[in-house]
């Protein structure tokens, strides 16, 4: 990561490495990270995808179907509403908010 490119070459910086060829490799590494992510990149902000359809709520009759093995009722649950985001619901919070694909 960008973030680690940097760090290797002010390490070889710190120990007066700069002629040495690890960090020639360390300074291209870092040109070539800069260029594909960007040079004032933090390492931290990331831009979230944006979701035209919001994640349901996995009902608690689905959620013991599921512990019971009863898929058939789940399957015929995210289908039958397609205007939710079925296929990515999740439990609810009590249940940790598990997904009910993965």
């Amino acid at each position: 990561t960008l973030l680690s490119c940097r760090a290797n070459k002010k390490r070889l910086e710190d120990n007066n490495e700069t002629s040495s060829e690890d960090y020639g490799r360390v300074c291209l590494a870092l040109e070539m990270t800069e260029k594909r992510i960007g040079a004032d990149w933090d390492g931290v902000t990331v831009l979230e995808k944006k979701q035209s359809r919001l994640a349901a709520t996995l009902p608690n009759y689905l959620v013991t179907a599921m512990g019971k093995g009863d898929i058939r009722s789940v399957l015929k649950w995210i289908d039958a509403n397609h205007t939710e985001d079925r296929a990515n619901a999740t439990t609810s919070v009590e249940r940790f908010s598990m997904p009910i694909l993965f």
